[in-house]
């Protein structure tokens, strides 16, 4: 994982993609062949297909956007209950196979399974339930789930995300769709800084923290000098850096034409990531530094 915001530098392409789509073989209202229809038209370069218990493979003659099979697994456990979504896996997960999320992990780490834990928030799992035996985390994290957001207004999972990092966790957040029908569609992406297009370069980017999410926002910059951050972005609002317990700061203007930011991690401080706001109230998230 990338902690210093190197990737701005680095030799890649950006790629557009989601990380939580839904076709008609779970319970999605759409076809993979709509599924890539819809998102090509939004300008995705990949998605995600990540059925409940079923890896769907889509039809080779599908081109564009790259639509990469994974899948999402959920259970209850100990009054709990857990989503997941499953990147990477070369086979499919059984349904009913896993009863604990410490089963999961193992399964994951024999096969170089990417995990997120999916809307903890729309689950109702505070974030001390998202850690778990051994003191293991998921690597990933969704701070925007958009039907989550639609249907009950619980979209929204920052402050788990904040609470795991502000406790020495090393998490990565992701902004996605969920897409169970064509309106839940664009809602949030993530932005890829990729080698190439293809899954393996998709997938190890991301297993890297090179990209960042986002309803609109455009971080086109981030550099890192000493304790020092400095953003560049499309014109926003509000830019907030935000970090262990009551630090941060929130920089705003009138009308949207901040397009840069600059501010200092306190010492003693171990990560800070940033949001953009827009006029529209949608957001960017970066990726946590840490320091």
């Amino acid at each position: 994982m990338k902690t210093n915001g190197n990737m701005w530098n680095d030799k890649g392409i950006w790629l557009k993609g989601n990380t939580h789509t839904h076709t008609t073989h779970s319970d999605g209202a759409c076809t993979p062949g709509e599924i890539a229809s819809e998102y090509k038209r939004h300008g995705y370069d990949f998605v995600f297909l990540t059925d409940h218990e079923k890896r769907t493979v889509p039809d080779e003659a599908i081109r564009k956007p790259l639509l990469i099979p994974a899948e999402e697994i959920a259970f209850s456990y100990k009054g709990y209950d857990y989503h997941f979504v499953c990147l990477g896996l070369k086979k499919e997960w059984a349904s009913g196979s896993f009863h604990s999320p410490m089963q999961v992990f193992a399964r994951a780490r024999r096969e170089g399974v990417f995990i997120v834990q999916a809307h903890p928030y729309w689950c109702g799992t505070p974030s001390h339930k998202c850690v778990y035996q051994g003191g293991l985390t998921c690597p990933g994290v969704e701070v925007y789930n958009k039907v989550c957001d639609r249907g009950i207004a619980k979209g929204y999972s920052s402050v788990h995300w904040d609470d795991l990092l502000d406790t020495g966790h090393r998490i990565l957040g992701f902004a996605a769709d969920d897409t169970h029908s064509r309106s839940d569609i664009a809602g949030g992406w993530i932005m890829v800084k990729a080698r190439n297009r293809t899954p393996d370069a998709i997938l190890s980017a991301i297993r890297n923290g090179s990209f960042y999410s986002s309803q609109g926002p455009e971080i086109k910059a981030i550099v890192i000098r000493g304790r020092e951050i400095k953003i560049t972005c499309s014109p926003v609002m509000r830019i907030n850096f935000i970090t262990n317990r009551a630090g941060g700061c929130s920089i705003s203007a009138a009308t949207p034409r901040l397009k840069e930011a600059a501010w200092t991690v306190p010492k003693g401080n171990t990560y800070a990531r940033i949001e953009l706001v827009n006029v529209f109230g949608k957001v960017a998230w970066s990726n946590p530094i840490f320091f």
